[in-house]
């Protein structure tokens, strides 16, 4: 079989990767027809946000499109790439080297603006995929812990349909505390709501999602039957075992029947080449002021993660980056003197370089390697995938009022892309621009809750395999008490009801 070089992941840093196998190819089967290619999920995620909307959104001259929705107009454009020079973008953050972002990439993509959390959730990380109490400030009084979108979908029968190559159910990359799940996902009644171990080392990463084939003669025996006798005898007769104890040893049981899967996994890509660096080999005292590292430690990062969805060892990723300061040499508080004075000119440029960076380095070089492989059934890797960037705060920090939202790929062939969506209602206002920053003026738009719920349907979920409460999309409904919140009495009826819906201009 000749490999072209669209096959070869673009700047694969140092390994090989052996193809998939392709059941089209196999002249052995007879052929109904390609088979479908499963959906994958990727969230990125990265610090405070505070990013003005002219440094992030096209014109709103582009929205030529609107549809009565919710009680108001929402809006939709087409993604346009502007070339200037040696660069190319829909607006100043999103903008890259012109020969690599181009009209067919943005068309893979779209940008949303206008979605709310319709209260204060402050320093928060596992918000952005629904558990909302992962708030520093804890200002949601008896918001319980909740599971995020991921590790549901990690959990659920229609996503995962087969686990025979399945070797890491969830990638968790980056700094932590974006993902989290059940403490047993067998028993969730019983369960505890904890944060999923994180992975920032490339290496770590690889040597999770990639086994050598086992020796076929090598039987080994199951694990959880090592234990069970004991297991047995203190779950069912120990009377001084309690009931807090017995679920932690539910808990052990269930992680080790889960050991013992992945064990008898056949993963599909062969033979493959360990890395031979480590992104964490990086790390120095200044890597934080060194751009051309962190370009670098992505690009690694980025090769595994493609390695791991193309072997189907896994298909779903989750990727915090944590450190706020990614793509800058700043040097001082970055928090105080950058975040919380992002109204000011120099400290918004200094915001707007750190994510023009991200954009280019992180999420179009995970675009690009991802939409470089072909799949069995026609189309790429990313037409598979259902793949998006948000941020902890809208244009306002810590302030979740028009959070942005940027997705790639077609979760595929399920939901439409190429748009530029505004789903603010114009006549509501949020903050009236008196504040901070630089006057941004920003419109009381539908739930975030209703996006996530969309993302959930985009990997194949019924609103009842994951909604708290029916209609409310995905995660807890909350709405904020505190009168000086900007949204504050500002979500009508009609907007709540949405929420359970697909949001508009999205479904195919």
């Amino acid at each position: 079989m000749q490999i072209s070089r669209r096959m070869l992941l673009r700047g694969l840093g140092g390994f090989a990767l052996a193809l998939p196998f392709l059941p089209s190819l196999d002249s052995r089967e007879a052929k109904a027809g390609p088979p479908a290619s499963p959906r994958r999920f990727i969230a990125l995620r990265t610090e405070h946000g505070g990013i003005l909307g002219n440094n992030l959104y096209p014109d709103s001259a582009t929205l030529t499109q609107s549809m009565p929705y919710a009680g108001y107009d929402v809006r939709r454009g087409d993604l346009k790439v502007a070339v200037s020079g040696t660069r190319a973008g829909l607006s100043p953050a999103l903008t890259a080297d012109k020969s690599r972002f181009t009209q067919p990439l943005a068309d893979k993509m779209n940008l949303m603006r206008g979605l709310d959390m319709p209260f204060y959730i402050g320093h928060h990380r596992g918000g952005s995929l629904g558990n909302y109490k992962d708030s520093d400030q804890a200002m949601i009084a008896g918001m319980m812990p909740h599971p995020t979108c991921d590790q549901v979908l990690a959990w659920s029968p229609k996503f995962y349909d087969n686990l025979s190559t399945i070797l890491m159910r969830t990638m968790v990359v980056g700094n932590g505390k974006l993902s989290w799940g059940w403490s047993n996902p067998m028993d969730p009644a019983n369960s505890t709501v904890e944060d999923v171990q994180a992975t920032d080392s490339s290496l770590a990463l690889f040597n999770k999602i990639y086994s050598p084939p086992p020796d076929p003669g090598m039987k080994r025996p199951a694990i959880a039957d090592l234990v069970l006798e004991d297991y047995k005898r203190l779950r069912n007769g120990d009377r001084r075992l309690s009931s807090e104890d017995r679920n932690r040893l539910d808990d052990h049981i269930s992680r080790l029947d889960e050991l013992q899967r992945k064990l008898s996994v056949s993963a599909s890509c062969g033979n493959v080449t360990p890395p031979t660096k480590d992104s964490t080999s990086l790390y120095s005292d200044t890597f934080f002021r060194e751009p051309e590292k962190h370009k670098e430690y992505w690009q690694l990062m980025n090769d595994v993660i493609v390695a791991g969805l193309v072997c189907d060892t896994s298909r779903i990723v989750t990727v915090h980056a944590g450190a706020a300061d990614w793509f800058s040499d700043y040097v001082g508080d970055w928090h105080h003197e950058i975040a919380h004075e992002s109204h000011k000119p120099d400290p918004q440029k200094v915001l707007l370089a750190s994510k023009q960076g991200f954009f280019e380095w992180v999420f179009l070089d995970l675009m690009e390697k991802l939409d470089a492989v072909p799949e069995a059934g026609g189309g790429t890797l990313l037409d598979s995938c259902m793949m998006f960037w948000t941020e902890e705060s809208g244009p306002y920090t810590h302030d979740p009022i028009s959070l942005p939202v940027l997705t790639a790929g077609g979760a595929g062939g399920w939901m439409k892309t190429g748009s530029y969506i505004d789903y603010g209602n114009q006549a509501v206002i949020g903050h009236d621009g008196n504040g901070d920053p630089a006057s941004e003026v920003t419109h009381i738009g539908l739930l975030y809750n209703q996006f996530l719920g969309t993302t959930m349907q985009a990997m194949g979920l019924a609103p009842a395999d994951y909604e708290q409460t029916p209609g409310t999309g995905y995660g807890p409904f909350y709405e904020e008490t505190a009168t000086w919140f900007a949204g504050y009495g500002k979500y009508t009826d009609k907007v709540k009801k949405a929420a359970g819906e697909v949001l508009p201009f999205l479904k195919a």
